[in-house]
């Protein structure tokens, strides 16, 4: 919707500065010329003056069409655009719930024909748990992406220290990062670095990208929580030395469902994670990108917002 926007005002934009130029050239001549012409043809001024008028509102009527025409292509790309995005997600829905809903299914009916021994009971209730759990954080991430694509949604603002976010997030995630054996490098300054930010949906940023960095790579991985303050805004850098990221897919990964089957499969991915940090992060006026060029790491995610 907000690309649609900025087409619109794109078009809107070219189109007034086109019919701008079009009826201040057409005044002009009308001014100058005038005079010079009724005096060649024997024609009387509030004729020609009437006749420049009359074509004024031709190329009015133009340049509106025009307009017209522009923008009912620019919703219409958008709607097919949507209606795909919307299919896929579908698609992707279906795919991703399947599997562990059958697992569940399939133990359930186990319990309930009392086909599992005694001893095996607490793996297949651990394991129901586990699908389930699974199944309602890919429902509830679906709903915060459809939230935030939404014209109402709008994040609640205030003047936060971001390296106090930062340590708190890496302070709920320290048992995790240390059970993949990550080497942790941070990189925090201790004067506060202040920004108008929505603590809880930052806090989900920060969430997904270390989350992103534990889930999608081996154990043993180095990764670096790096804030900068700059002159005009803030920088923040979320880099290991995992896997690294092909640059044709640098910017698909952003899409919703564009990890790899086997991330979403084996490793719990839902494929939305990256796609609801971005929106989070333009939400706040600020932009979220892969940087491959990162000393010492293999890939980097970056988020760059403005004072």
């Amino acid at each position: 919707m907000n690309r649609l926007k900025t087409k619109i005002i794109y078009q809107y934009i070219i189109t007034t500065v086109a019919l701008l130029i079009c009826e201040g050239y057409l005044a002009f001549a009308l001014l100058k010329f005038t005079p010079s012409i009724s005096q060649a043809i024997g024609i009387d001024e509030m004729f020609i003056e009437c006749a420049g008028v009359f074509f004024g509102l031709i190329i009015l009527f133009a340049v509106s069409y025009y307009f017209y025409r522009k923008v009912s292509q620019c919703v219409k790309e958008e709607s097919e655009k949507q209606v795909k995005q919307r299919n896929i997600i579908f698609a992707n829905i279906s795919h991703d719930l399947k599997n562990p809903m059958a697992s569940v299914l399939g133990f359930a009916r186990a319990l309930e024909e009392d086909t599992v021994s005694e001893e095996e009971r607490k793996v297949v209730y651990r394991a129901i748990c586990d699908k389930s759990t699974q199944m309602n954080d890919m429902i509830l991430k679906m709903f915060r992406y459809a939230k935030m694509e939404s014209d109402g949604y709008a994040l609640t603002l205030k003047n936060e220290n971001l390296g106090a976010i930062l340590r708190n997030v890496i302070a709920d995630r320290y048992a995790e990062i240390e059970k993949h054996e990550i080497e942790l490098d941070i990189d925090i300054p201790e004067n506060p670095v202040e920004a108008m930010v929505d603590v809880t949906e930052f806090s989900r940023v920060m969430n997904n990208l270390i989350s992103n960095a534990i889930r999608h790579n081996d154990m043993g991985i180095r990764m670096q929580i790096r804030l900068q303050k700059k002159a005009d805004g803030i920088v923040i850098y979320v880099a290991d030395t995992g896997v690294a990221i092909p640059g044709s897919a640098v910017e698909s990964i952003f899409e919703p469902f564009q990890c790899s089957d086997e991330s979403r499969q084996k490793k719990d991915g839902s494929g939305l994670g990256l796609a609801i940090s971005r929106r989070i992060v333009e939400l706040h006026k600020g932009k979220l990108y892969l940087d491959n060029h990162i000393e010492g790491y293999t890939k980097a995610f970056v988020i760059e917002m403005k004072k």
